[in-house]
């Protein structure tokens, strides 16, 4: 890895995922202290099956259903997803815009250029999932419990895998086409398929197996925030990232890249 290039790729986007990060903390402590006024009286939503999915079970009886439908079925993965890709995209970006080519006119060798920028990506996660974390613990406390912090940071690894996982694709395809178009169109689109699959596939006839392919299933099906991490899902979802990263570092090694 470039110590260089990753400090230069952070940097450049400190200010937007520090913003991210705090902006979810305070959301979800703000969407605890919701809870005992209005969780009682929702309760579970009477939706059919594949709507239930999609919004992380719709069971807002309990805090660990209301932060799972509020935070954890859409809003976590939205967010340290579109801080993965954008960062991710970048590398695609800096060719387009003729950066690249002045940053391999150093002595840096193109592998640990994109690990940098990988690495890079990965310390945006973690922030974003920092934050995460530390809104979880702090909402469930405004909420009167109910959470375990154990199960509360078994959610954070699997929120920070996805991200890994998502942020990866974008970097393969960042360095296979050199489009940055491509790579946030692309990653976004794959994420948005992986939702829809993950929660309507298992309802049509057939098609249930295709849930095994969503990066979702991974992050969400074993439920870590009422069950706390699981092993085989996470090195599922860490797997691929660095099978993505691997075969972006490959990719930008043997490409002509635009000057």
């Amino acid at each position: 890895m470039s110590g260089p290039v990753f400090t230069l790729a952070l940097r450049l986007r400190t200010a937007s995922t520090v913003s991210a990060a705090v902006g979810m903390a305070a959301v979800i402590v703000f969407v605890g202290a919701l809870f005992p006024s209005v969780g009682d009286a929702i309760g579970r939503l009477d939706v059919p099956a594949g709507v239930a999915e999609l919004l992380g079970g719709a069971d807002y009886s309990t805090i660990t259903g209301w932060m799972r439908s509020e935070i954890g079925a859409v809003y976590g993965p939205l967010v340290v997803s579109a801080i993965a890709i954008t960062a991710a995209a970048a590398l695609a970006g800096d060719e387009e815009d003729g950066i690249l080519a002045l940053e391999l006119a150093h002595p840096v060798l193109r592998a640990r250029l994109v690990l940098a920028r990988a690495g890079a990506v990965a310390a945006g996660v973690v922030i974003v999932t920092l934050g995460t974390f530390v809104g979880l613990v702090a909402g469930t406390a405004v909420a009167g419990g109910g959470i375990a912090t154990a199960h509360v940071l078994g959610y954070a690894l699997h929120l920070a895998a996805f991200g890994l996982g998502v942020g990866a694709l974008a970097l393969a395809l960042a360095a296979t086409t050199g489009r940055r178009a491509v790579a946030l169109g692309g990653a976004t689109a794959v994420t948005v398929l992986g939702f829809l699959v993950n929660g309507l596939a298992p309802f049509v006839h057939g098609l249930g197996w295709t849930r095994h392919v969503s990066p979702f299933s991974y992050y969400a099906g074993h439920d870590p925030l009422a069950h706390g991490a699981d092993a085989g899902d996470l090195a599922v979802l860490v797997g691929v990232a660095l099978v993505l990263t691997a075969v972006a570092a490959v990719a930008l090694g043997r490409r002509d890249l635009r000057s």
